[in-house]
């Protein structure tokens, strides 16, 4: 599944998420002053934050040979691993390939799609590379290499199958390796590393934030400098995800703020490493957004449970689930004494996010009372999605469109009031209130997902948008930052403002929405 597809569980449905213990969900409102443990905390007071028009910020796509988006001009960088053919194509080890990512052994590489392709167009495709090794391209293009070069047209997709390209390499001697592997379209326009075009589809946004380049969904059980992926690396495979540089390098490009979701097990010396690079490599006047780990509070991802279970060997709170929350403030309180550290020259630069579920004030409350976290928090992030429970326990089985369009307009208003509520809490920190993800959130049963296909794509949820965005623009402001940018139509849900790179804006109704707010900001 998509990094965030099981963002929020819940979130905005309606009802509280199925993922978050009712330990937690279910806690009153806490009063003024309230206790952890012999600790008593009065609730801070202070000039609330001044309110601010709606500024858009979107979940960069994955880079992924099954996803929709196009991100890197070369079609064969971050793509996925290289998999052996006479071993049931199980991962290429580390091992056996060089320290650019290319293979020492009989190895194969599925290939990232052209845009051009997804939009039904043939497109022309040249490899190239140095060193040895025989290249031979199979799939829904075949075509032998030779001479360090290999060209072949990759047929348009036609709505049956992905249209795949596998690479094949043979014959590579190891003291000449195989290096330098393009493959790409003649005389595409760039931009850096990136295609061109994923850079201008980029530029309405303010901040984009790089979740799905990230491992922090994925919880490694290490990351260190010395494991991250580098820039040059063919495979990102690092223990982080996709480079940091590459994260700086769009985020520049598009002229945006980037937000990274740093993996929870990374250590001292990786976090002041990366503040450092991001620091000195992030254009003039653009803020660096953080945020350590991804949804600790959601049990459908593996990091809930390790923080829990961390909170409650410290006894944090003799509450359970409170340990969750306490010791997520606690070690965002390491965390961002690190790159404050680090953004001590300019702290402007600089915002520091905690975040927690939507609509739970309690959890606001619970992580700003916990020892001096105000002091090391800028904001304060939640997602208000909306419509988890559509064609599930609500409508299930209801084919009407306008009739699932209200019962999802009733579930968008109730995210709003929570966003608005939450916001509240924020402000009584004197922090900021932003979304770090947030949409429509239908993830119907198996028997509905044709109809919840319809509604993805009926202009009535151009129109859901539009109320969304105008309702955030006017009861909260600030920042709204949508999941995600591209992404496909299916059963387990449609996390895209658009289902393919280069989709024509009218079968794109979110997407339409979005641009058209986009436009009328500030």
């Amino acid at each position: 599944m998509i990094g965030g597809a099981f963002a929020a569980v819940g979130a905005g449905s309606g009802t509280n998420s199925t993922s978050l213990s009712p330990a937690v969900v279910n806690q009153p409102a806490p009063p003024a002053i309230y206790q952890f443990g012999t600790r008593t905390v009065p609730t801070p007071t202070g000039t609330p934050s001044p309110a601010r028009s709606l500024s858009l910020g979107i979940n960069v796509a994955s880079s992924n040979y099954y996803g929709t988006e196009r991100t890197f001009a070369n079609l064969a960088f971050a793509t996925g691993a290289w998999r052996n053919p006479s071993a049931s194509w199980a991962d290429v080890p580390k091992d056996k390939l060089t320290p650019g990512g290319t293979p020492l052994i009989y190895a194969a590489l599925i290939l990232n799609v052209p845009q051009t392709v997804w939009a039904g167009k043939a497109t022309p495709i040249t490899c190239t590379w140095t060193g040895s090794g025989n290249i031979r391209v199979d799939g829904d293009a075949r075509l032998t290499g030779s001479n360090h070069a290999a060209s072949f047209t990759w047929p348009g997709y036609t709505g049956k199958a992905l249209p795949t390209v596998i690479l094949y390499v043979d014959s590579v001697n190891k003291s000449d390796p195989l290096a330098n592997l393009d493959c790409r379209e003649p005389n595409l326009p760039t931009n850096g590393a990136f295609d061109q075009r994923i850079v201008d589809d980029l530029k309405p946004y303010g901040i984009l934030r790089f979740l799905d380049w990230s491992n922090a969904n994925s919880n490694p059980a290490s990351v260190t400098w010395a494991t991250r992926s580098t820039p040059a690396r063919l495979v990102q495979d690092g223990t982080d995800g996709i480079a940091l540089e590459h994260m700086v390098d769009l985020a520049n490009a598009a002229g945006a703020d980037p937000w990274f979701t740093i993996p929870w097990n990374a250590d001292e010396t990786y976090v002041r490493a990366m503040a450092k690079l991001v620091h000195d490599r992030l254009a003039t006047g653009h803020r660096a957004y953080f945020e350590l780990s991804n949804e600790t509070w959601n049990y459908g991802f593996p990091i809930a449970n390790q923080v829990l279970n961390e909170g409650v060997a410290e006894g944090l709170s003799s509450d359970r689930y409170t340990n969750g929350v306490l010791r997520y403030a606690e070690k965002s309180i390491w965390f961002h004494k690190l790159l404050t550290t680090a953004f001590q020259d300019n702290p402007a630069r600089l915002v520091r996010v905690f975040s927690t579920q939507n609509g739970n004030g309690w959890s606001i409350d619970q992580m700003m009372g916990f020892r001096d976290a105000p002091k090391w928090a800028d904001a304060i992030a939640t997602a208000p999605y909306f419509g988890h429970d559509l064609l599930r326990s609500v409508d299930s089985g209801v084919t009407d469109l306008p009739t699932l369009f209200a019962a999802l307009e009733t579930m968008r208003v109730t995210a709003i009031d929570r966003a608005v509520a939450d916001k509240a809490s924020a402000t009584k920190w004197n922090k900021r209130y932003v979304a770090y993800e947030g949409g429509q959130h239908i993830v119907p049963f198996a028997e509905n997902a044709a109809v919840a296909a319809q509604m993805q794509r009926s202009p009535l949820m151009h129109d859901m948008y539009q109320r969304y965005l105008q309702d955030w623009k006017t009861k909260i402001g600030d920042t709204v930052t949508l999941y995600s940018a591209t992404g496909f139509i299916g059963q387990y849900g449609a996390w895209g403002i658009r289902e393919y790179a280069g989709q024509p804006l009218a079968d794109s109704p979110k997407r339409r929405a979005v641009l058209e707010a986009a436009s009328a900001a500030p």
